[in-house]
């Protein structure tokens, strides 16, 4: 029986976030810390270490731990999970709450070892893992057995996971590099093309978030000011970059976003497909509330897009969902029959 204090986590590449029972959302900070190479120290984690990017000292290395939803390093990894676990949870030598931890495709049975044992040490008595796209489902429509497929598009920092999941299991699946950061860097790479301007990525987070848009709403002359270093003169420059320039920036992204979306539902069977039609594609995660990207993919695909309430929280909350119903979620994945219970 899940108990107060048991935990749900979204370990994302770009923002891990956790839900705690009986509290609610407790932590979304940034998938980042920083670490002093001089000192063999970590020395930020978080909100903290985010404000360093760009402006770290020679000696301080701001590390994003997990990439493209690959542990890129697990010390650091463990680190991260240890200082942030922790400060949820306490040190407890007794009643160490249950977890349940959302996990990407692209993370092999190693590196899921490697999390659960993490997870131990941080104060977790137990870690069940989770499949992304189930896990942000489960936090948009929490129902863990609803027979009928629904396409969730969970867009990230660094992957986008694309699943059609019905009666609590992944009928199909796919994982695609266009996701939230694509869309960054896609600016990052038009400004310096068209304008001879090099501007930062939290300059063209910014950009993205303040008038970023993949399909025309608003004003399209809406203007945001951006400084950066120009690439002929090497001297800092500000330029006026407007939407309808970021949009043209996007376009690859969201290209490439949509025929990720095409994959999936060409591998699945009619049945599935109707119901796809029926219920609409959900998406959540991050990247989910760049501004008309619902709008974008139902005008391509002619299929009703809806955008989760909390798109960013999705797989934290479906995470909480599944900590509440874990005997329900391990007889779906399996886990009762491989330990033959």
């Amino acid at each position: 029986m899940a108990a107060v204090g048991d935990i749900g986590i979204d370990l994302g590449s770009s923002n891990i976030i956790i839900h705690m029972r009986g509290r609610g959302i407790v932590r979304n900070e940034p998938a980042l810390l920083a670490y002093d190479q001089s000192i063999d120290k970590v020395l930020f984690y978080g909100a903290d270490a985010y404000r360093l990017v760009g402006r770290e000292p020679s000696h301080i290395q701001v590390y994003r731990p997990l990439q493209n939803g690959v542990i890129q390093d697990y010390r650091m990894l463990t680190s991260m999970l240890h200082h942030i676990v922790q400060e949820v949870v306490g040190r407890r030598v007794v009643n160490r709450p249950r977890a349940v931890m959302a996990v990407s495709a692209m993370a092999n049975e190693l590196e899921k070892r490697q999390l659960i044992i993490g997870m131990f040490d941080a104060g977790a008595r137990r870690t069940q893992l989770i499949d992304r796209p189930l896990a942000a489902a489960l936090g948009a429509l929490p129902v863990l057995k609803d027979p009928y497929g629904r396409l969730v598009a969970d867009i990230g920092g660094a992957t986008t996971d694309i699943a059609v999941i019905a009666g609590g299991q992944i009928a199909s699946r796919t994982i695609i590099q266009a996701a939230g950061d694509t869309f960054t860097d896609a600016i990052i790479r038009y400004v310096r093309l068209k304008h001879n301007l090099l501007i930062g990525f939290r300059t063209a987070e910014d950009i993205k978030c303040a008038i970023g848009t993949v399909y025309p709403l608003g004003d399209a002359s809406l203007s945001l000011p951006v400084a950066g270093r120009n690439l002929i003169s090497g001297l800092p420059k500000q330029i006026e970059i407007f939407r309808d320039e970021v949009a043209e920036a996007m376009e690859e992204a969201l290209r490439q976003l949509i025929e990720g979306l095409h994959g999936v539902i060409e591998r699945i069977p009619p049945e599935l497909a109707n119901d796809v039609f029926e219920n609409g594609i959900l998406l959540t995660g991050g990247g989910a509330m760049l501004k008309g990207l619902q709008e974008a993919i139902s005008e391509e695909m002619q299929i009703r897009c809806i955008t989760a309430d909390r798109p960013q929280e999705c797989v934290a909350l479906g995470c909480g969902y599944a900590v509440e119903h874990l005997a329900e979620l391990m007889e779906l994945t399996g886990e009762n029959r491989r330990k033959g219970t």
